[in-house]
């Protein structure tokens, strides 16, 4: 049996931190979210159109490029978000071949609800560190997210 190296354990394990803690945040989006009828997911895209929307037409590849998703997940978010009435696809003024995501009322009156909610989650998040722990977490996070992108 061979001996395995600590760099691959810790990486390993790394990996398996990353990952329980993006579901844990998940989890407990959702639980957020549920009293307003949204995932998680549609929760996130929601409001990445509500703030976006006003600086410019935003559309399908601007959600799959922001959130890294493929087509066909973007494609079931909007679908859903445009069934429950927060948002609705129409003609681009831009380019014919898109659609343009546009926020409605119903979209909009969670505005501050969504705001408040991803600020108390981040919040509760690093509640334990320091602020100088938290600049560092920021900073090797963007770190290792670009050399993921990288891939």
């Amino acid at each position: 049996m061979a001996v395995e190296n600590l760099t691959e354990k810790r990486n390993r394990h790394n990996i398996g931190l990353i990952f329980m803690l993006n579901n844990a945040l998940i989890k407990q989006k959702n639980k957020q979210m549920i009293k307003y009828n949204l995932t998680s997911i549609q929760a996130d895209v929601l409001t990445y159109i509500l703030f976006n929307s006003k600086k410019g037409e935003i559309n399908q590849l601007d959600i799959q490029a922001v959130f890294k998703l493929t087509n066909p997940t973007v494609s079931g978010i909007i679908d859903r978000l445009e069934e429950k009435q927060f948002i609705k696809r129409t003609k681009s003024e831009k380019d014919a071949r898109y659609r343009k995501l546009v926020p409605l009322p119903k979209g909009e009156e969670l505005m501050d609800i969504l705001v408040k909610c991803s600020n108390e989650a981040e919040e509760a998040f690093v509640s334990d560190m320091t602020e100088e722990e938290r600049n560092e977490f920021e900073r090797l996070l963007k770190k290792a997210f670009k050399t993921v992108e990288t891939f």
